[in-house]
């Protein structure tokens, strides 16, 4: 795992938010993916936000793709936010993505799509 790579995580009600931090290598990817899948259990959404993350190495995209596995099915559970979130979002399956809707400098994913903001092709 990248040295300075850290997670904080908040538990508010049935929702958790993740705070991703420093670079996104193969381990970091596959310690997220751990934590996610834990996460599923008892949580109703899952909030990312990716605007502290550094470097996001290839390698480290690789491995959360091909390491989704079952968690892709979820995706209407996922809400990705921050400037490196598509780096994350283009790495599910196109059959499972989660839509994308841009606010501000802030981008978050759901499972609705709004076309008239969104101009970005996946």
């Amino acid at each position: 795992m990248a040295s300075n790579f850290k997670i904080s995580i908040d538990r508010i009600g049935k929702n958790i938010q993740i705070k991703l931090i420093g670079d996104f290598d193969g381990s970091s990817a596959l310690h997220l993916l751990y934590l996610i899948q834990d996460c599923l259990k008892n949580s109703k959404k899952i909030f990312i936000n990716t605007d502290f993350l550094g470097n996001i190495e290839p390698f480290g995209i690789n491995v959360f793709r091909y390491n989704l596995g079952h968690i892709a099915k979820y995706s209407d559970r996922f809400i990705f936010s921050g400037e490196k979130a598509l780096s994350l979002i283009k790495s599910w399956p196109d059959s499972t993505r989660p839509k994308c809707k841009i606010e501000k400098k802030s981008v978050i994913f759901h499972t609705e799509v709004y076309s008239n903001q969104l101009n970005h092709a996946f």
